[in-house]
């Protein structure tokens, strides 16, 4: 109803202009405002470091307690980088030994709690863009939510991508899995940072267009992400690693912000798609979803 309102406002809106003066065209300029009023530049970079020093030791930790290599497989699926080799500079950690079992539970869940600082990132993102209130102290276990649901959602793919060894198919199974896990976890994370407000076709497109944008910058990446990685290491060491990895979340990073700014101002669109985004409405957002389209002529 919110966004029924939100639409009616932005349909009676003085028109100046090709972006002003078709829906078409006032979904561009939404899109563009959003963009824009988002700062989508540094919202993303904050986001990105937020990825580096809050989910990455999370996949790490639970590396580290269950054995299982994920951290390794997925820096390897994306950036042609082995972290093996890097032991030679850094020493070898055997996991079997009490130093390193005592991390256990609690080092989880204190890397956990501490790296809820990306969800935070990102629910401001959510509540600035969709106009929502923010999460309060009683509500913290969404923030823990989406930080396992992302970290894990990364090594997910990177297991998914081991369908690729499959003869004929397995090409095709792999970037389907893909989409499937990026659209699971996209929908649920801005459902649990907007506190449920959003629901329904918005939560469904917004979690589309933001598995197809990483999709395909996950695929591009790793097409050019080795070379890069391999020209990274070899010019700067391990700094030039580091220095790979976030420029390569903010791209990421880009695309997940993009996506909701794109969402929204689809959704507030006057035309059938925004209709049918913004779903069926009651009572006073009814009559105003059902005033004729020129009805902002007048104001023009």
């Amino acid at each position: 109803m919110a966004l029924a309102r939100e639409a009616l406002a932005a349909r009676t809106e003085t028109a100046n202009g090709w972006l002003q003066g078709t829906p078409p065209g006032r979904t561009v300029r939404r899109i563009i405002d959003g963009l824009v009023g988002i700062e989508l530049f540094d919202r993303s970079m904050t986001l990105a470091a937020k990825i580096f020093t809050s989910v990455l030791p999370v996949m790490i930790a639970v590396s580290t307690v269950s054995e299982w290599n994920v951290t390794a497989r997925s820096l390897e699926d994306q950036f042609g980088f082995d972290p093996s080799v890097l032991s030679s500079a850094v020493g070898t950690v055997d996991p079997t030994t009490p130093t390193f079992a005592a991390f256990g539970v609690f080092g989880l869940l204190m890397v956990a709690v501490s790296g809820t600082s990306f969800a935070r990132a990102l629910a401001r993102i959510y509540a600035k863009i969709w106009n929502v209130p923010s999460i309060s102290l009683r509500d913290a276990w969404r923030w823990l939510v989406v930080l396992f649901a992302v970290a894990l959602s990364a090594s997910a793919i990177a297991a998914a991508n081991e369908l690729t060894n499959l003869r004929y198919f397995g090409l095709t199974l792999a970037l389907v899995a893909e989409l499937a896990i990026w659209w699971a976890v996209w929908t649920l994370c801005p459902y649990l940072l907007t506190m449920g407000t959003l629901k329904g076709r918005v939560l469904w497109a917004s979690g589309a267009l933001t598995s197809a944008g990483l999709t395909t910058i996950h695929a591009g990446g790793r097409l050019v992400l080795p070379r890069i990685t391999e020209t990274a290491q070899h010019q700067f060491g391990a700094i030039g690693l580091v220095f790979t990895a976030i420029s390569w979340l903010f791209v990421m990073s880009v695309v997940i912000v993009a996506a909701a700014v794109i969402t929204k101002a689809v959704a507030l669109d006057e035309t059938y798609i925004g209709r049918y985004l913004r779903g069926p409405v009651n009572g006073s957002e009814q009559s105003a979803e059902s005033l004729p389209e020129n009805d902002g002529a007048h104001h023009e």
